[in-house]
């Protein structure tokens, strides 16, 4: 078996697919942003934290750094080329979830809104962010989830029914629909 050495700087395309979700925030003026994010992970389970890696010059970043609040929106297969409207690059101020013509609707514990068409919603406030190289990672402690009843089954995301997204990178994506357990 022969094995292909690669450019260091695609090593985390090694790491693919990975989940894709809409992170939403408002700057101090209560301007919402919703960009589109692969690269994030839970970090813990008790307190509970999730991080996600963004570039500090993005409007996302900015926001957080500002009112350090997010909502991570988990989107389905249904909403990709809205997701990709998301991640378009407009001006400070513009509205991305009206742009790609998605719904809000307003938040419970923080200021930025849910995606009333994703699965699963989490409201978080910003413990700490930590810069890392090109990207600067932040770590928010969930204070509120919401998940669509139908979205879940046996304790688990029903990844048949909802067709999660998967990050490959660039614009191809993966849409998850086949479970299996390990025998």
């Amino acid at each position: 078996m022969e094995f292909e050495n690669m450019d260091v700087g695609s090593f985390y395309r090694m790491l693919a697919p990975r989940p894709t979700i809409i992170v939403t925030t408002v700057n101090n003026e209560g301007e919402v942003n919703a960009a589109p994010f692969s690269f994030t992970m839970p970090v813990s389970v008790n307190p509970p934290l999730i991080a996600v890696s963004s570039v500090p010059r993005h409007h996302t970043y900015q926001n957080l750094e500002e009112t350090r609040e997010l909502v991570v929106n988990i989107p389905s297969a249904d909403i990709l080329n809205q997701l990709w409207v998301t991640g378009e690059k407009f001006p400070q101020g513009v509205n991305e979830i009206k742009e790609a013509g998605l719904t809000e609707m307003d938040s419970v514990e923080v200021a930025p809104p849910w995606i009333k068409e994703c699965l699963a919603h989490m409201e978080c406030k910003v413990e700490f962010t930590q810069e890392c190289g090109d990207h600067h990672l932040v770590v928010g402690r969930v204070l509120k989830v919401g998940v669509r009843e139908d979205a879940m089954r046996e304790g688990l995301l029903d990844v048949e029914m909802v067709k999660p997204l998967l990050h490959l990178g660039g614009k191809d994506f993966v849409v998850g629909d086949h479970r299996r357990k390990v025998d």
